[in-house]
């Protein structure tokens, strides 16, 4: 952890390379990918099938990759009537909020000229669920319903098999069947992410991959851009919290845990309007950690990637916050609506004493699948507007077409592409 007294703006630049989020990916990483990428690419299920029994230890063939009909069946039998309550509660807020984001088709009319836009959703979409160190049926409902709002046809998940079974954790195809996934595969790491974008003689060629991963999940989706399309190319999670006297401390320190426990490199920011605040956080905090869950993991998540920061004035403070771009900010101050309009770069913002993160990963109904590493400033969180295609419509009648092509001819001409004004001006002659 690292503590910095903010008092000027130049201190606050101080911190720029510490908030830049940029992050060198190993070259053993990258070309180990490009390897298992290419490998796919050339023999499909035998490779993924190869891998999966390198790194997950579970001996597949290529006919069983595909979870079956008796799978699907037995795996609603066997989660707890309690745990599918709350998945089915989480999934119909995640619909209620992502059904006000669906857009639809218009046409205007301008003298003549018929313009419009045609809304069409994604044919077939492929959605990555981690498997490693827990199993996130939440990333199931975030990633796969925005899609299913959206209208895509066809949606296909990889989730890397349980290395005690071999099959894919029951709760997560439940998660899958409410959230209206139809096929699901036995298939992670970067070879599951290849089978999505290269297609195997069983996984399905998809056009555009979604959900979170590890580091080799991250680098494959980078490299597979372009051939397919991808949604962020995901960093470790990252929490900010703004805090004042008032601030809770045993609500912060739990809070922070709650984002360090996903990962020893989370990154995680305390901006603190009280000095004394911001000593009795860190105090707390590590006396707390000693036996806290997950301890191990927190502790390298606090020694590593972790800043407390205490500034004088607000304005230092939201220019701290706006310069980190956190994945969640939680603004834990009194009235924090007044500061909401301050801030600029956020994945999402939870507001107030009662609104911690896990709200928002679980039940509250906004997407969890959310920028990192700084790409706030650019991006935004998963939703149906990513898995649709905007289609533009123009339709000119002749006497429009007459009107308007004198002004293409000049442009054309003004810019030497003189077919591109042949192509308008032909059409003033029978030919």
């Amino acid at each position: 952890m690292q503590y910095f007294n903010i008092k000027s703006l130049d201190d606050i630049e101080k911190l720029s390379d510490l908030f830049s989020g940029d992050s060198v990916m190993q070259d053993t990483i990258s070309n180990s990918v490009r390897n298992i990428l290419q490998d796919v690419k050339q023999h499909g299920d035998s490779a993924c099938v190869g891998y999966t029994k390198k790194f997950d230890g579970v001996d597949l063939t290529p006919q069983n990759q595909e979870v079956s009909a008796d799978e699907w069946q037995q795996a609603a039998a066997n989660v707890d009537g309690e745990l599918c309550e709350a998945l089915e509660f989480a999934a119909k807020n995640i619909r209620i909020f992502h059904e006000k984001q669906k857009h639809s088709s218009w046409e205007i009319e301008r003298d003549g000229v018929v313009l419009g836009q045609r809304i069409k959703p994604i044919e077939r979409v492929g959605i990555y669920v981690p498997g490693g160190r827990a199993k996130y049926p939440s990333t199931v409902l975030m990633t796969a319903l925005p899609a299913h709002i959206a209208g895509v046809e066809e949606i296909v998940m990889v989730s890397p098999p349980d290395k005690e079974t071999g099959t894919i954790d029951s709760v997560l195809l439940f998660a899958a069947k409410i959230a209206g996934v139809k096929r699901v595969f036995k298939c992670g790491g970067a070879q599951a992410v290849a089978a999505l974008a290269y297609g195997t003689e069983t996984i399905p060629r998809t056009d555009k991959i979604v959900g979170p991963g590890n580091a080799w999940v991250a680098e494959a989706k980078r490299q597979v851009f372009g051939t397919v399309g991808i949604d962020l190319i995901a960093g470790p999670s990252e929490v900010a919290i703004l805090v004042d006297a008032n601030s809770v401390t045993n609500w912060v320190v739990q809070d922070l845990f709650a984002q360090m426990e996903h990962d020893p490199m989370t990154r995680c920011l305390v901006v603190s309007l009280s000095e004394e605040k911001a000593q009795d956080i860190i105090k707390t905090l590590e006396k707390q950690m000693q036996t806290a869950p997950r301890s191990e993991i927190l502790l390298q998540a606090w020694q590593g990637n972790s800043f407390v920061c205490f500034v004088e004035k607000l304005n230092h403070a939201v220019e701290i916050l706006n310069r980190f771009a956190p994945e969640h900010l939680q603004i834990m101050v009194d009235k924090p609506r007044t500061i909401l309009p301050k801030i600029k770069n956020a994945g999402a913002i939870f507001l107030g004493q009662y609104s911690p993160v896990p709200m928002g990963d679980y039940v509250a109904g906004p997407n969890h699948t959310l920028p990192t590493m700084g790409a706030a400033r650019f991006a935004s969180a998963l939703g149906v507007y990513d898995f649709i295609r905007h289609q533009d419509i123009i339709e000119y009648t002749p006497s429009s077409w007459q009107r308007e092509g004198v002004f293409v001819n000049r442009l054309a001409t003004a810019e030497q592409l003189t077919n591109h004004a042949a192509s308008v001006l032909a059409r003033s002659r029978e030919d």
